[in-house]
């Protein structure tokens, strides 16, 4: 496994075997990105048109400035897809998407509280008793008092990113042995959940954890009955009349914390359902979103993160955006080698104007992801005429 996981650009995730950039690499990759940009600026002197044919153009030359391996782009407007284009890659058929896949199980769980079956302050020993009576108690029994919605904003108090997170060594082992293709959130677990410590109180402070919705995923197996890959499929996007992904053939052991395979234009679909006119997730969850803001931080006026994704209020009440990476090697039941690389980008202003953005790992591919996010949402302001 290399790195795995990423709540922002700031926030990244390593296994035990992560790619390690040297300072004087970073130089070299910045060096290009600010070389790359200048050509990109250069390119976009002649005014765009006012139509979505302008998102194209911008795109066309973004890819020549970066040379990205492959690259996709999506964008959603008043609630359709207006623009989707590809670079190698079709931009209609599923992609991996790695963290943003938070989102879908944010989604999920919101459907069981929504639906009376589960609490946003239900405990873990309330969530997961199955588990808890066939691996044992936890050595840490604050885990026990652990919930719901401590789980869903990273303050649970597991170890997550900045502390040696012990899913990446776990993933790293099940992938060089052949297992990545398999969903089971509980037997990951059950590898080390109940042995580690915590690394602070739950409800403390935040820490980007995908420790915490593999959790979610056993949560969303043992409350439905129904494999995570199975009823979030049907409770989010069959529920939405989207059709029903998988997870990654060769990437399910990620499950709910990065495991997705999905088309960018659906996957923006989903996050239409954090306008708050859309009666999906229910008034439940909507309050709940709008407290979480305060909730650990009461002076709190900026973002936080909320039902899977980063949140932002104002403008409409919610804006939501979430990142991801992967870069992992491993190798198929067969033996044969298997490769997970890929940097992605969602987000969602109040307005409904939103984009996704998929390319294929490289050590510059967030510093072109980054560039690629700014021209579009610059040419945001130009198109005024919607297909």
């Amino acid at each position: 496994m290399g790195q795995v996981g990423r709540g922002d650009p700031r926030r990244r995730g390593y296994s035990e075997v992560s790619l390690r950039t040297t300072a004087f690499a970073l130089g070299l990759v910045a060096l290009a990105g600010m070389a790359a940009h200048d050509r990109a600026a250069a390119q976009s002197a002649k005014p765009l048109p006012d139509t979505v044919d302008a998102y194209g153009i911008v795109f066309d030359q973004w890819v020549k400035a970066y040379e990205p391996k492959t690259a996709i782009v999506v964008v959603r407007r008043g609630g359709k897809t207006v623009f989707a284009k590809g670079y190698g890659a079709d931009p209609q058929k599923p992609t991996l998407i790695a963290s943003l896949s938070k989102a879908i199980t944010g989604a999920c769980i919101a459907t069981l509280v929504r639906d009376g079956k589960l609490s946003f302050t239900t405990p873990l020993r309330d969530a997961l008793p199955q588990f808890f009576r066939q691996y044992g108690a936890p050595v840490d029994p604050r885990l026990n008092d652990a919930t719901v919605e401590e789980l869903l904003v990273h303050r649970a108090g597991l170890r997550g990113n900045a502390d040696d997170d012990s899913i990446y060594g776990i993933f790293a082992k099940r992938a060089s042995g052949g297992h990545g293709w398999q969903a089971t959130p509980k037997i990951v677990l059950s590898e080390y959940l109940l042995k580690d410590r915590l690394a602070r109180h739950p409800g403390g402070r935040y820490s980007y954890s995908n420790t915490g919705y593999e959790i979610l995923s056993a949560i969303i197996e043992e409350q439905t009955g129904k494999s995570y890959e199975d009823y979030c499929g049907e409770a989010v996007f069959g529920a939405l009349g989207l059709a029903v992904p998988k997870l990654h053939p060769d990437w399910r052991m990620l499950a709910g914390m990065g495991g997705w395979f999905v088309p960018g234009p659906d996957y923006l679909a989903v996050l239409d359902i954090f306008d708050p006119k859309n009666p999906f997730l229910g008034d439940t969850v909507k309050a709940w979103i709008d407290q979480a803001q305060t909730r650990w931080t009461p002076t709190n006026r900026d973002r936080w993160y909320g039902l899977g994704v980063n949140t932002w209020a104002g403008g409409g009440r919610w804006a939501v955006s979430h990142g991801g990476i992967l870069h992992s090697r491993g190798k198929n039941p067969l033996g044969e080698p298997i490769e997970g690389s890929i940097v992605t980008h969602a987000f969602r202003a109040a307005d409904g104007i939103a984009v996704f953005i998929a390319l294929e790992w490289s050590p510059e591919a967030e510093v072109s992801l980054n560039a690629l996010r700014k021209v579009i949402g610059e040419t945001h302001k130009v198109v005024k005429t919607l297909p």
